[in-house]
This record gives C-alpha cells, sequence and structure tokens, in this order.
C-alpha cells in the first residue's frame, strides 16, 4: 500500500511513520511545505514531498503520481486556544483545499483518513460519563469547529460521491518526539518546565479531567485499524480512563522527584471540563495492551532527560 501523510513530520505523524516502516508492508510518502521542520523523520525511509496543502492541483499530481492508495490528512494550523482570525485562515488555507481533495479522492478510489480531535469535538460534558462516537458533537472552541466542519465535509463526500474514509477521534496523546516548549500538550510542556526549573502555569484549578493516550498506543492502533482496512467509520482512540491535571502533576513530582511550583490561572472558556472517551468500538477492532499512564510518563520523563544530556 501506498500511504500519503500530509502533514506528517509532525508529532503525531512521525510516530504514526515510523510504525508503518516497521511492517515493510507501506511505502509511506510526506508532503510538508516548504520550510516545515522534517527532523522528527530523520532515519526513516520515507519519502519527503516538499509542497503545500493549498496547491491541491500538485497534491493531486503527487496522489496520482505515487499511485497513493490512501491519504492520511493530519494538518492544522489550530490549537485550542486559537481566535477568530486563526480560524479564518484555517478556513481558507486547510479546510477548503482539504475538500477539493477529498472530491478527488472519490473520484479516484483513494481512500481518505482524518485525525480529528476527541478531546474537542465533542464539547463540553458536566458528567464523567464517556464520549461515543455516536454523542453530538457540540465544540466550544474554533479548533473543535474546524475538526467538526472536516468530519461533517467528509461525511458529506461519502453520501454524495461515495468516498471511502476513516475518521479516528484521538484523546490526549503524549510521549517521545512531542514539543516540551510549545503551546499545548500538558504532559510535555510541564517536562519541559521542569527541565528548566520553572513553575507550571495551570488554566483553572487543575481539577479537569482528560484521557491520556501513550503516543506509540496511538500509533499501533491506527496500523492496526489500516491494515484491517477500517472503512466508513468513525473510532475514538484513548485510554478510556480520564486523569486531572493535577493527578498528571502529581504523578510527575514522584517521577520527577522535583517539587516543582504550580501556577493556577483563570480558566479559559474554551476548555472542556471533563473528557474521557468511550474506547468500546476501538478495542473491538484492534488487539492491543495500553500503556499505564504512569509508566507512560515515566519513559517520556526519563527520555527527555537523555536527549538532554546528550546535547
Amino acid at each position: 500500500m501506498n500511504i500519503l501523510f500530509i502533514g506528517g513530520a509532525g508529532f503525531i505523524g512521525a510516530s504514526l511513520a515510523r510504525r508503518f516502516r516497521k511492517s515493510e508492508k507501506h511505502h509511506i510518502f510526506v508532503v510538508e511545505p516548504a520550510g516545515a521542520n522534517v527532523s522528527r523523520l530523520d532515519g526513516l525511509e520515507v519519502d519527503i514531498i516538499r509542497e503545500s496543502l493549498t496547491n491541491v492541483e500538485a497534491v493531486e499530481r503527487i496522489i496520482t503520481e505515487k499511485r497513493i492508495d490512501t491519504v492520511v490528512h493530519l494538518v492544522s494550523t489550530l490549537i485550542p486556544g486559537s481566535d477568530y482570525e486563526d480560524f479564518k485562515r484555517e478556513l481558507s488555507d486547510m479546510v477548503f483545499p482539504s475538500i477539493r481533495v477529498m472530491e478527488y479522492c472519490a473520484r479516484n478510489n483513494v481512500k481518505f483518513v482524518y485525525f480529528s480531535s476527541g478531546g474537542t469535538v465533542y464539547g463540553n460534558r458536566s458528567t464523567m460519563e464517556p464520549f461515543v462516537e455516536t454523542d453530538e458533537m457540540a465544540p466550544i472552541s474554533y479548533y473543535g469547529w474546524s475538526k467538526q466542519m472536516m468530519e461533517n465535509g467528509i461525511l458529506f463526500k461519502n453520501r454524495t460521491e461515495g468516498l471511502r474514509y476513516l475518521i479516528v477521534r484521538p484523546s490526549n496523546p503524549y510521549g517521545h518526539g512531542q514539543n516540551l516548549h510549545g503551546k499545548q500538550g500538558l504532559v510535555a510542556v510541564a517536562i519541559g518546565k521542569i527541565m528548566d526549573g520553572k513553575p507550571v502555569e495551570v488554566w483553572g484549578d487543575g481539577s479537569s479531567i482528560r484521557d491520556y493516550i501513550y503516543i506509540d498506543d496511538l500509533a499501533e492502533i491506527f496500523f492496526q485499524l489500516i491494515d484491517n482496512d477500517v472503512t466508513n467509520e468513525t473510532v475514538n482512540i484513548g485510554s478510556g480512563r480520564g486523569y486531572s491535571v493535577n493527578d498528571v502533576l502529581a504523578f510527575l513530582k514522584i517521577i520527577s522527584k522535583v517539587d516543582f511550583r504550580i501556577i493556577y490561572e483563570n480558566a479559559r472558556p474554551m476548555d472542556v471540563s471533563n473528557m474521557v472517551l468511550d474506547t468500546t468500538k476501538m478495542l473491538g477492532k484492534v488487539n492491543i495492551s495500553l500503556t499505564p499512564m504512569l509508566d507512560g510518563i515515566s519513559t517520556f520523563y526519563k527520555e527527555s532527560i537523555e536527549t538532554k544530556q546528550q546535547r
């Protein structure tokens, strides 16, 4: 199978590419714009093509010339805290070009796989009841709204043009390769602050619940979904278990043996309070033993320390 990862050099994309290369059953192509950092792909046997999603005609040529069987869409310029101006750019630079790529895939019988967001498309919920794939999408951030738009576009093209698709809704992935100095990803950002001797900033009182999944587990689950040709389905990818922000920080204090300071800021209106995914469908389609949260964070922290010492 020839697989094209659009935006495949990021944290998630590089981990997926690494897992697919292990099987030696798939030829991996990665599309990233000129100037994008592709260092996470160093040492992997993948073909990197420098092109922007906004150049739809070029992306279509790549699909044809490389005889692509499956397109995996990983591109987003937004984060949960993005504002309206960011959202407008996302529509013009990502959503609208993506819909044209969906149309091309439908006409050429190419499967379109989309990485949505289990953490934002469902919206808010006051109870701890896990979100099921059939629950209403009610995002409260521009980031989540853009994901909902993409999902609706995929379903529309499936109804009207027979697009073969797979939508995956991952929870909060964490692990090696994640940016320790970025603006999202609690575990990674907290580790970066600990290593720099800085306090960890938290939006709200730390009671908000999230579903976390170790990046290698995410990659394995996704590989099996593709390898098993799961088609025309929407699948949550998560642990099915929730941890509060304070739980995660307590884990890090135990693991790091550093009594770092925590600064609690006012909660943001675009952040959901509770988010745990129902993984019944996922576990019915793949065979995996998930990494316990404490083990995953411990591995990530130790690898981060080793990487820093090697520099």
